[in-house]
């Protein structure tokens, strides 16, 4: 038996030297490359988008929680000027008031803390150093009762009236921008 030889079919590469063929594969090349930078670009869009929501909605909880600290640490000072005036205690040392401090502390290690408006931050500082100094200086009896007692007050009333309200109404504000982005923060 003779074997039968196969032939295989010959390439027709004749449209290879014509020029249509290789205007369609530019086409065809530039189409690819602009379809997949538009998506990139759509992508990068989106997850920038993404990132500010995210920010935005941390910094939401982080200012949140300093409004209630501080609102707690004011009923503290408050309770500890009313105690001192009242009971008149020897040794202030007793009473000293023990301010929740965790969120304060914490802050420093968030990458938050420096998106929340300075004169939040500032107020928060300068209401915990004016309450140790007065507090300090109370029980080392540099300054008398008649005159801590109602700076502590006048520390806490500026807290609660300015700076507790400033921040009450601009995490209300957070809150409506993220509820306007579709976010829920409660």
């Amino acid at each position: 038996m003779e074997s039968e030889q196969k032939t295989r079919p010959r390439l027709d590469n004749s449209e290879l030297v014509k020029t249509g063929f290789w205007v369609g594969q530019v086409f065809m090349l530039l189409a690819t490359v602009l379809g997949v930078y538009l998506a990139a670009q759509q992508g990068l869009s989106q997850a920038i988008t993404f990132s500010d929501i995210d920010d935005q909605q941390k910094n939401y909880y982080l200012r949140r929680s300093l409004h209630d600290e501080l609102a707690d640490n004011v009923r503290i000072v408050r309770e500890y000027a009313d105690a001192v005036e009242k009971e008149r205690p020897f040794d202030l040392t007793e009473y000293h008031p023990r301010l929740q401090t965790f969120i304060w502390n914490n802050m420093r290690y968030s990458d938050q803390t420096l998106q929340t408006p300075s004169e939040f931050l500032t107020a928060a500082r300068r209401f915990y150093a004016g309450v140790d100094e007065l507090v300090g200086k109370g029980e080392k009896a540099i300054y008398a009762r008649a005159y801590f007692v109602p700076r502590l007050r006048a520390l806490a009333d500026d807290m609660e009236q300015h700076t507790l309200k400033d921040m009450q109404a601009d995490t209300d504000l957070l809150k409506a921008q993220l509820a306007s982005l579709g976010v829920t923060v409660n």
